[in-house]
């Protein structure tokens, strides 16, 4: 009898796996596809941000990659004679993790691989290929090919995370825009780096060889060197080049298995025309292609596949309208191109060698250094904006607000105290599904039963020191304030988002209007079951007629 899944997810690479696990968590019915036996071995991405380390988080790998990362980390950009242009890092995270962090991909691949090898509710295909993609309006067909044997898995969705050179989007018609970068660049990875480095990746635009320098722990190094048109990748990547690249201005001498990887890259700058094509979504690379200089294309998978999953989940349990499922293009579209547009800048401003270019820009960089509003923008990398969803999933009350909130912007995480005293970050207590946070007024204020309806998961947040006589179930304070800066007596509500986006910000006199907005996303009256816990929708009505479009 051939079982027909919830959702089919094609590649196995980090973002891939996060969708699975993801989805597999929430007890969707999932089947993973990847052509390797094996978690991959290379280290492509390399840096990491807070909201990444969120999900992680969620999945429970976050502690043992940051055992391997170099956490809290910046960057430093350096012009003509090695001279210092501009010192950047993040602002302090407000998400409960480093706001960025230098890692090694394939340490990370191995703890998620490992996961979804373990999940008893996940299927996982290896030494497989999807080879043919069709769809209808009652569901998905992919042809699946191992060895010598064929089948056709079926499911109401599919998930393309197969990567830059993606199957999924070729079979279902979305080609990509944008243009491929000219300039190539050698990657050469390296163990057993003797010496300690400032946790800062290195920019290096010297107007004769640029190079970027990337450190890690446990004598990791990264130093990328850009290439000429006259230089040929083959000749480059052999070991006596490697060698004359590093020795001895990067090492004092090198041996043989001190290179990890060396290779060429050209980097693409390109964003899919769509992110969906029916009952086929793609994430990660299959969506967009980025220069590495942001540090960004995994980040922004990771995101992808947060943002997507929920609404699948949403989708498989009857609450997804199609409004629902139109906003993860109206979302993280408009995002991922902004970040290929901030990656791309970065890249010319480091890859410049003209003469004349490189001093012009080494004297605008320093002469707008001195305004305090621009150096204070640069030096805190605010020029990485972060995700706004206000567009997509999100209600707005007028004339409510609160300081430290913001409608379409990720959810702080501050560090609660619960009733048992214990301290944690907030993203502990909020569940996986949605969340009404009731921030002032006593515990327990009458909220319209939509909430019920979506499963939203009650919680009260105090402001510290406004902890009761008797601490109660269903109520946190916080140990600085956070969310409560700025509350007063009455009850503010906020919408928590599965994704720990906000959704909403309102008092009892908005909340209407913030509900008959939420609805058209998420339906309570269409749900058939809670999708996190599957007890039966107390009062279900036939799911949405979904069609491919």
């Amino acid at each position: 009898m051939t079982v027909r899944r919830d959702v089919l997810v094609v590649g196995a690479g980090p973002i891939g796996l996060v969708a699975a696990l993801l989805l597999a968590d929430a007890g969707v019915r999932t089947t993973l596809v990847e052509k390797e036996t094996e978690p991959g071995d290379l280290p492509r991405a390399i840096s990491l941000q807070d909201e990444s380390f969120r999900t992680l988080e969620q999945l429970g790998v976050a502690a043992a990659l940051k055992a391997e990362s170099l956490l809290d980390t910046g960057s430093r950009y350096f012009g003509l004679g090695d001279r210092l242009l501009l010192e950047a890092k993040p602002v302090a995270s407000r998400l409960g993790h480093p706001a960025k962090t230098q890692f090694d991909q394939p340490i990370l691949e191995r703890l998620l691989w490992e996961r979804a090898v373990a999940h008893e509710g996940l299927e996982f295909l290896r030494d497989a290929e999807a080879t043919a993609i069709t769809q209808d309006g009652d569901g998905i067909s992919v042809t699946v090919t191992t060895g010598d044997k064929t089948r056709t898995l079926t499911a109401d969705w599919l998930i393309g995370a197969d990567g830059g050179r993606s199957f999924t989007r070729r079979a279902v018609g979305i080609d990509l825009a944008g243009t491929t970068q000219p300039q190539r660049w050698i990657v050469v990875d390296l163990h057993n780096e003797p010496r300690a480095r400032d946790p800062f990746a290195e920019f290096h635009g010297d107007g004769e060889r640029p190079y970027v320098l990337v450190p890690g722990v446990k004598g990791r190094l990264r130093i990328e060197f850009m290439l000429f048109d006259d230089e040929d990748p083959d000749e480059m990547t052999t070991p006596e080049r490697i060698r004359e690249l590093v020795v001895p201005r990067f090492r004092a001498e090198l041996a043989s298995d001190d290179v990890r990887r060396a290779v060429v890259y050209i980097a693409h700058q390109r964003v899919a025309r769509t992110y969906r094509a029916g009952r086929a979504f793609l994430v990660g690379d299959a969506a967009h292609l980025m220069p590495p200089f942001a540090g960004q294309g995994l980040n922004a998978g990771i995101r992808d596949a947060t943002n997507l999953t929920w609404k699948l989940i949403e989708a498989i349990n009857g609450g997804a309208t199609e409004r629902l499922l139109d906003s993860y293009e109206v979302e993280r579209r408009t995002h991922g191109a902004a970040m290929v547009t901030v990656s791309r800048r970065i890249g010319a401003v480091v890859m410049a060698t003209h003469p004349l270019v490189t001093r012009v820009r080494d004297t605008v960089v320093r002469t707008v250094s001195l305004i305090p509003r621009v150096r204070e923008f640069l030096a805190n990398m605010r020029f990485i904006a972060p995700p706004d969803y206000t567009a997509g999933v999100a209600a707005r009350a007028h004339g409510v607000t609160l300081d430290t909130v913001t409608v379409g912007r990720a959810l702080s995480q501050p560090v609660v105290r619960d009733a048992t005293g214990a301290e944690r970050g907030l993203d502990a207590h909020l569940g996986r599904g949605w969340t009404l946070l009731q921030i002032g007024g006593p515990p327990g204020a009458a909220v319209d039963a939509y909430w019920d309806a979506i499963g939203a998961r009650r919680l009260c947040v105090r402001a510290p020191g406004g902890e009761p006589t008797e601490p109660t179930d269903g109520t946190v304070t916080e140990t600085t304030a956070v969310l409560t800066s700025g509350a007063g007596t009455l009850p503010v509500f906020v919408a928590v988002r599965p994704d720990r986006y906000v959704a909403a910000v309102f008092d009892s006199a908005g909340e209407q209007r913030v509900v008959e907005r939420l609805r058209a996303f998420v339906d309570d009256r269409s749900r058939r079951t809670d999708p996190y816990s599957g007890a039966p929708h107390p009062h279900s009505r036939p799911p949405l007629n979904r069609t491919t479009r």
